[in-house]
């Protein structure tokens, strides 16, 4: 059976083998860009520059999205390979990331982009530890349902995941996306001060989340 192709721009749809710049998460488009490309409604625009050899030929306009670590700047998507996916302005941006976790930042990131794409695009299911650990090594970062269940139980505590037991299971879980404790930033924003903040700033943090989500259930 041939690989699946995308329906905005034919090329292959890579999730199960993803080579540099692509996503395993991403089954329906070749790139994040040509889901936006169609969720917009964009079409080609004519090429810019003033070479005569461009004459009434047509390109793939750049995207614009904001950068998921600051709100100075805008992420640049580009109708190529490389920077198809990009979710970030800079590599200072991404080095900020980084720098904010001692280990295995790739993973948490991977994971966390997962359960938001699963959230935004595919019926936020909820989702065993399995499917995320095999997500996560198919895009290069190798683990287990261990080192998931670990990962999880960190941003649960930070109010970004939220769990139940799986059906047949006594203490196993599954996992899904919870938005509204982002807080109005965006994942890597969120990792990002969550990572720096003392404990004694979490536990406030936590405690005002938890006030916030009373609050709402009772006007709900």
């Amino acid at each position: 059976m041939g690989k699946k192709s995308c329906p905005v721009c034919s090329r292959p749809v890579n999730c199960d083998n993803p080579q540099k710049g692509d996503t395993s998460w991403e089954t329906v488009y070749c790139s994040h860009y040509c889901r936006l490309f169609d969720e917009r409604g964009l079409t080609k625009v004519p090429f810019k520059g003033g070479n005569k050899h461009h004459n009434n030929k047509l390109c793939w306009p750049v995207i614009k999205i904001p950068c998921d670590m600051c709100d100075e700047k805008e992420a640049t998507l580009k109708h190529d390979i490389e920077r198809g996916n990009t979710k970030y302005c800079s590599r200072k941006c991404w080095g900020k990331l980084k720098a904010s976790q001692k280990r295995h930042i790739h993973r948490t990131i991977n994971a966390l982009h997962y359960l938001e794409h699963s959230y935004n695009y595919v019926g936020n299911r909820w989702l065993e530890p399995s499917a995320i650990a095999e997500m996560c090594s198919v895009q290069g970062t190798s683990c287990g349902r261990s080192s998931i269940g670990l990962l999880m139980k960190r941003w649960r505590e930070a109010g970004i995941v939220e769990a139940r037991v799986r059906s047949g299971s006594s203490n196993g879980f599954e996992y899904r996306f919870r938005p509204e404790g982002l807080r109005g930033m965006r994942v890597s924003q969120f990792v990002h001060h969550w990572n720096t903040m003392s404990y004694a700033e979490r536990m406030a943090f936590v405690k005002e989340g938890e006030a916030n989500k009373i609050a709402i259930s009772q006007t709900s």
